[in-house]
């Protein structure tokens, strides 16, 4: 998309990576060695960051030339809020986990033009691991690998998750919030190479925030829509998805699903919740009257849905920096529900297991300052021999549990096919 979509960035090994357990965040150099441990991720996040800082302006605009980059897992709330524990923590995953990134290659699709960027100061051999680096991008691209997934089953069944949606409505009724974001998970048996299941997935479901990510037993391939936290010197952009509608392969049918998104109360109602909740975040730690929202209710098209999309800008306050935001808007608000910490609260009583990398975020900090940050959401995670997808929805008072459960399928459509290894075609929704 226009404005969302201009680079493509690929990070060499990593110099060290950074990570988040049920304890604590640790530093770890390539050799494994504890270079640096925190209680907390947020600190341990602004301290090499501060580590790294570049204040070179980079002429040629390439929005990260190194620093950390990864994923933040939504169970990091954990460390913003004090929440119950009751979901099974199966497979345990990381909280957190970036990596520093000291070589990066990145492309600018207007100019069709490559750059290699570098950082300095992570320690002997990192020159040889560049030119590796760069050899190998010289050359031809590998073999495409093979993946094999068994079909995929919901952890939780058609009948609870329904069930679920009627739980959430008995707490809206009572005023203890005014929607939740609840999701099931689908799983499987998984074999054979991460990278396949990604390049089928992104050639059935172009997206402006496509990511893979894959270390020490954990690969994640994303083909994500949705941009949580975007920051640039001082500018914020946030850009909540809330309102969805599946695709048609008539062009009729197609059309009228766009405009009942356009003109719906529900899903309005739906946005523009997430919009204040964003707006409220994001005050903590703005200038004061700097946030506004540049665009209300605007209707997307992706390969399989209509979306409706809201634009939240910001001017950060003097003095914070990438993890401050973070910190304030953590977890992303469109993957909870209002109030925020009820929601949260709601989802840990009705969701059998955590969230893992799903409803987190994936993307760049900058080791100049900026950040980018997608939201995780038509996703597949692989660990311990399994695919997982994990597909939600909002549900606000006039949500209808059998119509909450359509739509988390329409939004798992593209990923399923993916898994499936179907040959693309049109939507089918």
């Amino acid at each position: 998309m226009p404005g969302l979509s201009g680079w493509s960035c690929v990070a060499g090994p990593p110099a060290a990576t950074l990570e988040t357990d049920e304890h604590q965040t640790v530093l770890r150099g390539v050799d494994g060695a504890d270079l640096g441990a925190w209680a907390d991720p947020f600190d341990a996040l602004a301290d090499v960051l501060a580590s790294m800082v570049r204040t070179d302006v980079l002429s040629h605009r390439v929005p990260f030339a190194g620093g950390l980059a990864g994923f933040v897992g939504y169970d990091l709330a954990r460390h913003v809020e004090r929440l119950p524990v009751m979901a099974a923590a199966d497979p345990a995953m990381p909280r957190m986990r970036l990596h520093v990134c000291d070589h990066v290659l990145a492309y600018d699709h207007a100019a069709g033009r490559w750059w290699s960027c570098t950082t300095e100061g992570h320690g002997p051999g990192r020159a040889a691991v560049w030119a590796e680096t760069l050899a190998r991008a010289h050359g031809p691209d590998p073999a495409a690998g093979q993946f094999h997934a068994a079909p995929l089953v919901s952890r939780t069944d058609p009948a609870r998750y329904m069930a679920d949606v009627r739980q959430v409505l008995d707490y809206i009724a009572a005023g203890d919030i005014f929607q939740a974001n609840l999701s099931h998970r689908l799983e499987g048996a998984f074999a054979g190479d991460p990278w396949a299941l990604y390049t089928r997935l992104t050639a059935l479901n172009p997206a402006p925030f496509s990511a893979f990510l894959e270390s020490d037993g954990l690969a994640v391939a994303s083909a994500s829509p949705e941009r949580f936290l975007k920051l640039n010197g001082r500018d914020v952009v946030a850009r909540p998805i809330k309102g969805t509608r599946a695709r048609d392969a008539d062009p009729v049918r197609d059309h009228a699903a766009r405009d009942a998104l356009a003109v719906s109360i529900k899903d309005r109602a739906e946005n523009v919740m997430i919009v204040d909740l964003m707006r409220n975040d994001l005050g903590r730690v703005a200038d004061t009257g700097s946030v506004s929202v540049e665009r209300l209710f605007e209707i997307e098209s992706h390969p399989s849905v209509w979306q409706m999309v809201s634009t939240i800008r910001a001017r950060l306050r003097a003095g914070f920096g990438a993890s401050e935001l973070l910190r304030a808007c953590w977890p992303p608000g469109s993957m909870t529900g209002a109030p925020k910490v009820r929601a949260m609260e709601i989802i840990e009583s009705l969701e059998p297991v955590r969230r893992g990398p799903y409803a987190g975020a994936i993307g760049y900090f900058d080791a100049g300052g900026a950040m980018d940050l997608s939201v995780v959401i038509r996703t597949a995670v692989i660990a311990a021999g399994r695919v997982m997808v994990q597909v939600g929805g909002a549900v606000v008072a006039d949500s209808l549990p059998e119509a909450e459960l359509d739509e988390t399928y329409a939004k798992g459509r593209l990923l399923m096919q993916a898994l499936a290894q179907v040959p693309p075609g049109p939507p089918l929704i």
